[in-house]
């Protein structure tokens, strides 16, 4: 097995976790845009930085179609070769918020690959949809919920870790912060990642910081420019 190839899977999990973790929508009106800066963290991200790009940039939509809502989230690199990308998406259920379907797909190197999957566990939500969850009905309490990840159901506790202000693009904004973590579940499947999830108080719920945690790789994204309004 090549460097390359043992890469190749770390480079996956992380992706995929950043991606399926980034927000869906339902809390506000499509079509909506949002602009992102990314960077990989901790030990293992930096050692990645050295054959991978380590920043870039990400931009996360969302629009109906067919009645339902489809977020998909298209990551890049200017640090990478033109036409190099990553991009997840999910389309979600208008009514009751749970996601239909996830795919995903990447050009690195000169190698393409693409997945796609429906999600037919009724009632569970995939990471997209949760996120959705929390910000259309931020939670005042720990709250629990399963996720579905590639076909596998985990059950997770949001924790909701009070009021913070994050400095975006030289402004503070305010926020409210929560924690996702996996916990042990008599005869469930414990997440081994974590999430960090900063929503702005506007409206929308916007998702001005994220955070991104597996194993010994990390990665962070954070809104380009401030949202235009406050005070949700």
């Amino acid at each position: 097995m090549t460097n390359r190839d043992r890469r190749r899977p770390w480079l996956t999990a992380v992706l995929t976790a950043l991606l399926a973790a980034l927000p869906a929508t339902g809390a506000v009106a499509a079509p909506e845009e949002l602009h992102y800066r990314w960077n990989l963290g901790r030990l293992l991200g930096r050692v990645a930085g050295l054959f991978l790009p380590s920043e870039g940039s990400g931009v996360l939509t969302l629009e109906r179609r067919n009645g339902d809502y489809v977020s998909e989230l298209l990551i890049t690199s200017e640090h990478s070769r033109k036409g190099e990308y990553w991009r997840y998406g999910s389309q979600i259920d208008a009514d009751s918020g749970y996601a239909e379907e996830a795919w995903s797909s990447y050009a690195w190197r000169g190698e393409t690959k693409s997945k796609r999957e429906e999600i037919d566990s009724d009632g569970v939500r995939d990471i997209v949809s949760g996120i959705y969850a929390i910000r259309n009905d931020p939670p005042t309490s720990s709250r629990q919920m399963e996720i579905w990840s590639d076909g596998k159901i985990y059950p997770v506790v949001v924790i909701p870790r009070g009021e913070e202000r994050r400095r975006i693009d030289g402004r503070r904004v305010a926020t409210r912060h929560y924690s996702v973590r996996g916990y042990d579940a008599p005869g469930g499947r414990r997440w081994g990642g974590s999430l960090e999830l900063w929503l702005a108080r506007d409206e929308a719920a916007t998702p001005v910081e994220i955070h991104i945690t597996r194993n010994l790789a990390a990665l962070q994204l954070r809104l380009q420019s401030p949202p235009r309004a406050q005070g949700r």
